[in-house]
């Protein structure tokens, strides 16, 4: 009896490892495509340039020629693209390369920055308003929060929407000192802000990156007619402005961390500059930037090619594909007075996570 229990036993261990063997293994998920969206004002159009073949540039329209759209965010095959002129918010298909919807905001807002919290979650900046709108992509629905005077570049990192507050005059000067208004996306926008912090420097935060380090990287443009562009250093934690640099030129642009420590910042003047983020040290700063005429935005991939956008504003834009010692590989025409570049990562068809709520 012992002798037939063994047997049995061993042959259903035998059975269940055929099984085992035969079973299918899930093939590994492709990785995301990386694509380089330019923003072209005055073509109203986003140019994609695959990263895997860069002249390989398809065009998608943001509508009507005259929309001019003010900036663009991405989050995984979703892009949104403010639109001044009817204060209108685009939302852009990537992967299909189609505009797919223009959802209306409130008249006279002055979009100006976006972010994207989820694939159906955004947030607009209203310059004119001094507020923030929460858009859900899906149902048209808004909701806005009162921040700091001229709001303008929104960025998300740990949760939290970091809000530029420019805090311009009437005649686009600064009028005082420049802060961040932070919003916490999971409370209902009437009680969404639940911080403020002061930035010391020239005015005019303009544009803002996260790094590998964590930190808020923010240009304060200052006047653009006066050379007093800075670089703001920002903990988002700590809700602190840690340090400020000078040396940047005038009227210093986006800009963008690598996987490491180097943030490449643009600059209409002076061309693409380097900073350090390990050492906080101005690697190529005012008159020793590399020559990319009226660069006004820059990219990197994930093996640290470098596309810096020059402008193009009497014909088209061109994006100048950059190994990581600064030399060039190609480069790539776009539209019409292109403004601003940054890099996508596209999932593959059927391989979209799950959004997670805002932690």
């Amino acid at each position: 009896m012992m002798h037939s229990r063994a047997a049995i036993r061993l042959a259903l261990a035998s059975l269940m490892a055929g099984a085992w063997s035969c079973a299918e293994t899930s093939a590994p998920l492709p990785p995301p495509e990386e694509v380089v969206v330019v923003l072209n004002t005055t073509a109203a159009t986003l140019s994609l340039v695959p990263v895997a073949a860069p002249t390989q540039v398809s065009t998608i329209p943001l509508g009507a020629s005259d929309v001019l759209p003010a900036s663009v965010a991405t989050r995984g095959a979703t892009a949104v693209v403010p639109l001044r002129k009817g204060d209108a918010l685009a939302v852009v298909d990537l992967r299909a390369g189609t505009l797919v919807n223009t959802i209306v905001l409130a008249p006279g807002s002055g979009v100006a920055g976006a972010t994207l919290i989820s694939d159906s979650i955004a947030y607009v900046s209203n310059a004119n308003l001094n507020t923030v709108t929460r858009v859900d992509l899906i149902t048209g629905d808004t909701a806005s929060t009162i921040v700091g005077p001229t709001p303008q570049h929104l960025t998300f990192t740990r949760g939290r929407v970091l809000v530029m507050n420019s805090n311009l005059d009437a005649f686009g000067k600064p009028a005082g000192e420049s802060s961040i208004s932070v919003i916490d996306p999971a409370r209902d926008p009437a009680s969404a802000r639940i911080g403020h912090i002061p930035l010391v420097g020239p005015g005019n935060a303009r544009f803002s990156t996260v790094a590998g380090d964590g930190l808020v990287y923010v240009i304060q443009e200052g006047d653009p007619a006066v050379d007093e562009g800075r670089l703001s250093i920002v903990d988002p934690v700590d809700r602190r402005d840690l340090a400020s640099f000078g040396g940047l030129g005038f009227g210093p642009g986006d800009l963008t961390a690598d996987n490491g420590e180097r943030l490449l910042i643009s600059s209409r003047t002076e061309g693409l500059m380097e900073f350090d983020t390990a050492d906080r040290t101005v690697i190529r700063g005012e008159g020793d930037g590399v020559l990319i005429p009226a660069n006004t935005g820059v990219a990197v991939d994930s093996q640290g090619r470098i596309y810096a956008l020059e402008a193009g504003c009497s014909g088209n834009g061109i994006v100048h594909v950059l190994r990581p010692d600064f030399t060039e590989i190609r480069s790539v025409p776009v539209g019409r007075c292109a403004s601003q570049a940054l890099l996508a990562r596209v999932p593959a068809a059927g391989t979209e996570t799950i959004d997670e709520p805002p932690m």
